[in-house]
């Protein structure tokens, strides 16, 4: 039997280690919060899951919402005087929706962890992240003429992927992708295949908006 957990549907992709700030409004999700605080256990925590593209967030809620997610701890919670809540998530691992129960006044899961192996290859997948990295980061360099700091990458193989992961400048969809793929390896493929077609485009389009690729706060696990 799966484990009960508390889910929020978003229009991001969260990754285990990845920080995720939120303004949480509306009054389902207060709810929420305030049931997790009241809760009085040491990380609290809920499920968060991708909105497929074209749906609204709060919009068939069962049928928009991608299966596969992450696991946020709740770190911190600001309740601010109109009763609204600013918090501070961590993503810890990732999760499958089994069943979803729309009967509460927030959405409530059943979900299994997923393990995740390193893979066939893992090493040699990590080194060609890294060496795709290494050309968008000097790419995003001549275009915004500022050095990406890169002292902080993780040298985990499975850590990087989901650095990788959280902060590139990739589609949804190419998000919820990285995040289902069952192993690191596999990631670490996709992620090099990715990174080499956004430095393409930066070339072929020298005026492409750039984003650090590791702005996102992310920690290991």
């Amino acid at each position: 039997m799966g484990v009960q957990l508390p889910i929020f549907p978003l229009g991001v992709v969260l990754f285990p280690g990845m920080t995720l700030p939120l303004h949480i409004f509306e009054e389902r999700y207060r709810a929420l919060v305030q049931d997790l605080l009241d809760a009085g256990v040491d990380e609290p925590c809920f499920g968060v899951v991708a909105i497929r593209d074209g749906y609204e967030v709060g919009e068939l809620a069962v049928h928009s919402a991608h299966r596969v997610g992450c696991e946020a701890v709740l770190s911190e919670a600001e309740r601010r005087p109109d009763g609204t809540f600013d918090i501070e998530t961590v993503g810890r691992r990732r999760l499958h929706v089994d069943d979803m129960d729309e009967s509460r006044p927030y959405l409530v899961a059943s979900v299994t962890y997923l393990e995740e192996p390193p893979g066939v290859g893992v090493e040699q997948a990590r080194a060609q992240a890294l060496a795709a990295f290494e050309a968008y980061r000097l790419r995003m360099d001549e275009m915004r003429g500022t050095r990406i700091d890169i002292s902080a990458m993780p040298r985990d193989p499975r850590t990087l992927s989901y650095a990788l992961a959280a902060g590139g400048l990739f589609m949804l969809s190419d998000r919820q992708q990285l995040l289902e793929t069952p192993d690191t390896a596999d990631r670490l493929t996709r992620l090099a295949r990715l990174l080499r077609s956004e430095t393409a485009a930066m070339t072929a389009l020298p005026s492409l908006p750039a984003t650090d690729v590791v702005r996102t706060g992310w920690y290991p696990n």
